[in-house]
């Protein structure tokens, strides 16, 4: 997951849902939330993005040597998703914030505000992206934390 250097383009992929259990979370999770999103001015603290704002999603199919990968390209602009997609289906996607634990522990419910990030859906699913892969893989289970 990257961003590119341009005014207005975000380059995402993974998978964009991003439920939650709050029975896996502290009591007072909702009000821990506000206040880490306070913190971030309402502001994704990886790429910057607004809460509820709007962007422009693309669905690329790129060739990677002899493999396939998809690729959603988030645009803030609609008339530069128009430009680029080429044909290709645009979708209009409501930025959400979510919190990110730093350290992948959602169990951990003595957890501090900086270990706490401000994350749109496309971040926080990039920034778990790797641990949950090596979960599969390993077939360990959420509450095995691989360091």
């Amino acid at each position: 997951m990257f961003t590119i250097n341009r005014p207005g383009l975000f380059i995402r992929y993974g998978l964009m849902n991003m439920p939650i259990n709050y029975k896996d979370y502290p009591p007072d999770w909702k009000e821990i939330r506000a206040r880490i999103l306070a913190r971030a001015k309402n502001r994704c603290e990886f790429c910057g993005l607004k809460n509820y704002s709007y962007v422009w999603s693309v669905h690329f199919h790129l060739r990677d040597i002899d493999k396939y990968k998809i690729r959603n390209i988030w645009f803030s602009n609609e008339k530069d998703a128009i430009r680029e997609a080429r044909g290709l289906t645009i979708k209009k996607v409501r930025v959400v914030l979510t919190v990110a634990h730093l350290d992948h522990d959602v169990e951990n419910h003595s957890v501090s505000d900086d270990r706490l990030k401000a994350a749109c859906q496309a971040c926080h699913c990039r920034y778990d992206a790797k641990i949950k892969w090596e979960r599969m893989v390993s077939g360990s289970k959420k509450g095995d934390y691989i360091q």
